[in-house]
């Protein structure tokens, strides 16, 4: 995990110090994610300027740092995470100046002309951008499922892009505004608003298996990698092949590791691979006071695996007062308000684990995207069995939260009220961008098209979240089931082989091919997610906290019947919308009187949705 950073003129020749300078601005706005960077790089045309900051997990010496340049000097790349290999391996380039993964990285870059070429066989998460001195082209990329981030804006003549919202807003170039109608429709859908737009206007972000070309001032995005979803025989010993393969590539490490152990299917195959693979590290589980929401049974679980495997098991517990003083402080980490209990959980994991000095972490994100989650719940749109009535667009728009969260519903809709926003045109666009990811691939099997929406949007967004609050820490999450093989594997599979329906039956194909990794007891275990606080006093501490911050956008009091309803879940929503609306006016500007002079560190003020409300 690192952090990468850049500028592209669309109007010629800049100042070079100016370059340089906003280049150490974004440097060092995004130190958290790295130890080490060089200074940053500005091509002699004046026109690039890439810059990073390196988290050295392999091959520790300077010899790694970024930006990194080709020996003949042509090619300029810096890199964000780890690429483990190729599936199409070739000789090297030339005679390897490093044992890092980015010198790697730029051989296949060199090797190939065109970007979907290079990036396609690529084992890893990344994210890249690199400079053909040559041609003058600019390449941006994210890896295949979108485990590394990458944000960029059009502003200043050119294109300014990073691995964090922050660091944009930090160079005093981009304009932290909220628009009400997008704030809305992510508040609604909650944890699958990941698409190309962010919570900020203006800002966006590069989608997985995707890349931009900057060319001669004109940009275009093209995807290079979907998975094939043809039906054929799969079974579990070609799966427990690749994820012996995914775990190889990922165990080599020069730094301390370690293993979130929930005690779940997918942690636990993890924790037992690395192990017998020779891997030294330790497990780390979660419990919430009192053990609320299950997580008592992780740590029973977690332990009966650590002391099978011989692995050191620690546990953070995390009390309802350490929660609520993270709900006002993570959302300035996440650059939106909070969405699901999981952000408090991880942040507080993470914390623990970085505190041990570990450095690198395991986890078994995606096992669940790919290898189950079919049931109707989570296809509300396919499912084959469901009655008629709860099918498609009608369902998706107007009853998904007004059946399953209907307070939630009711909040949103409150608000919309307030903001002047028609929550039909918000609903719309739910539809609409659902059905992009939906109909992205060729299948005529519906449950594909919602596995395939659950891998590009769900995934990602717990991916970001998983970025976020890991480099605080300046960790690197190495999530081993989001791995190419696997995951065409898993589209290849019939839907009706992952799981049979019976209690305990989630995952079936995956357990049997991991079976021998797991004690009987995991095997059957029933999924569960991570909770999130239920204790009254928590609510009444979030209610404070939201009362003390005022509600978002200056809308005026909840109404008093609607204020009673409210739980965890929406409390902490309004008191974060409402931090991280403070976080962001604290981006202010002066304007600046020549546009290529020295950045300012102090950017335009947040413009006030709250102003379109009725009179």
């Amino acid at each position: 995990m690192c952090g990468i950073a850049g500028f592209i003129s669309f109007d010629g020749r800049r100042d070079r110090a100016w370059l340089d300078a906003l280049g150490r601005t974004m440097t060092d706005a995004m130190a958290h994610r790295g130890e080490g960077c060089r200074a940053p790089y500005v091509s002699a045309c004046g026109t690039v300027m890439l810059c990073a900051t390196r988290l050295a997990v392999r091959d520790r010496s300077h010899a790694g740092d970024q930006p990194m340049t080709d020996p003949t000097g042509r090619i300029v790349l810096v890199h964000n995470g780890e690429v483990y290999g190729s599936r199409s391996p070739a000789p090297p380039l030339w005679p390897r100046r490093t044992s890092c993964d980015t010198e790697f990285a730029l051989q296949q870059v060199c090797r190939e002309d065109d970007p979907a070429d290079a990036l396609r066989p690529l084992d890893g998460m990344f994210a890249l951008a690199w400079h053909d001195t040559r041609t003058g082209r600019v390449v941006l990329a994210r890896d295949h499922f979108g485990v590394k981030p990458l944000f960029y804006a059009f502003t200043e003549g050119g294109l300014l892009f990073a691995s964090e919202q922050q660091v944009l807003l930090r160079t005093g170039l981009i304009t932290p505004e909220v628009d009400a109608e997008e704030y809305l429709l992510r508040s609604w859908i909650r944890m699958d608003a990941a698409d190309d737009h962010t919570w900020l206007r203006g800002v966006r972000s590069l989608q997985p298996a995707e890349y931009l070309v900057a060319d001669g001032g004109r940009t275009r995005t093209h995807r290079y990698w979907r998975p094939a979803s043809v039906d054929g025989l799969v079974e579990p010993e070609e799966i427990r092949a690749a994820f012996d393969r995914a775990i190889e590539q990922r165990s080599v490490s020069d730094v301390p590791r370690a293993a979130v152990l929930s005690g779940g299917v997918d942690s636990t195959a993890i924790a037992a691979g690395l192990t017998a693979a020779g891997v030294p590290l330790d497990g780390y589980v979660l419990r919430y006071q009192d053990g609320i929401g299950g997580s008592g049974d992780d740590v029973a679980y977690a332990t009966e695996v650590a002391e099978r495997l011989g692995v050191r098991l620690t546990v953070c517990d995390l009390d309802r007062h350490a929660a609520a003083d993270l709900v006002p402080v993570l959302p300035t980490r996440l650059m939106r308000p909070l969405l699901h209990g999981a952000e408090l959980a991880m942040h507080h994991l993470y914390g623990t684990i970085a505190g041990d000095r570990k450095v690198v972490v395991y986890s078994g994100h995606g096992a669940d995207e790919l290898w189950g989650y079919q049931d109707g719940r989570y296809f509300p749109v396919v499912d084959p069995l469901a009655p008629t009535y709860i099918h498609g667009r009608h369902y998706l728009t107007h009853r998904l939260h007004a059946d399953e969260r209907p307070v939630w519903a009711r909040l949103v809709s409150w608000m919309a009220h307030e903001l002047d926003v028609d929550m039909s045109v918000v609903t719309d666009r739910v539809w609409e961008r659902t059905m992009d990811e939906y109909r992205a691939i060729k299948t005529a099997s519906p449950l594909k098209r919602g596995r395939h929406h659950l891998m590009r949007r769900f995934l990602v967004y717990v991916n970001d979240m998983v970025d976020a609050t890991s480099s605080t820490f300046t960790l690197e999450d190495r999530p081993v089931f989001q791995d190419v093989t696997l995951t065409e594997l898993a589209f290849r599979c019939p839907e009706h082989l992952k799981d049979t329906n019976k209690p305990g039956s989630h995952k079936s194909l995956l357990k049997a091919a991991l079976a021998d990794l797991m004690p009987e007891s995991v095997r059957h275990r029933r999924k569960q997610g991570f909770p999130t606080p239920t204790d009254p006093r928590y609510v009444q501490r979030l209610t404070e906290l939201a009362d003390g911050l005022g509600t978002p956008f200056g809308l005026p009091p909840l109404p008093d019947a609607l204020r009673a309803e409210l739980g965890v879940g929406e409390w902490m929503f309004l008191a974060s919308s409402s931090a991280w609306l403070d976080h962001l006016a604290e981006f202010r500007t002066e304007p600046r009187s020549q546009s290529h002079g020295e950045p300012s560190r102090t950017p335009v003020a947040l413009a006030d949705p709250g102003a379109r409300r009725r009179p």
